[in-house]
């Protein structure tokens, strides 16, 4: 009976620590499609070092009449950045010019700009602080 005790202190205690950092439902919806081709490759960042290289969340959400909302659950609270790009022909890869820009549609949270390469963290971050958030992503 002490084991088990011990036990249900410990998960009482990592249930006390993520209620205390708590999280919630984070929702974005894409506008700007112009077609329902392909698919929607969501990827989000929670770090200027992370950025472009390590996602913690990715998904992948089918189009349909032209729309995509990709609904992240459980999300601990804390600091993003999301992209989306519309893999319009199905390929599981973002189709580039030579020079680098991508041929299809992309997105950033807060419409960050990306002139002259990829769109920096700290425009494109969000604080995510309550249960539930919704963000839109115009895709151009």
């Amino acid at each position: 009976m002490l084991f088990g005790a011990s036990i249900d202190a410990v998960v009482a205690e990592d249930e006390a620590a993520n209620a205390a950092v708590g999280t919630g439902t984070l929702i974005v919806h894409v506008n700007g499609l112009t077609s329902s081709d392909g698919s929607l490759r969501f990827v989000m960042f929670d770090s200027e070092d992370n950025f472009l290289q390590n996602a913690v969340r990715s998904e992948i959400i089918e189009i349909e009449e032209q729309q995509g909302t990709w609904t992240v659950e459980d999300l601990p609270y804390g600091v993003y950045a999301v992209l989306v790009h519309h893999d319009v022909d199905g390929s599981g890869a973002m189709e580039r010019h030579w020079y680098g820009k991508p041929k299809e549609p992309t997105g950033t949270s807060n419409d960050a700009p990306a002139r002259f390469g990829p769109p920096k963290f700290k425009k494109a971050k969000f604080a995510f602080d309550s249960p539930t958030l919704t963000l839109e992503i115009a895709i151009k």
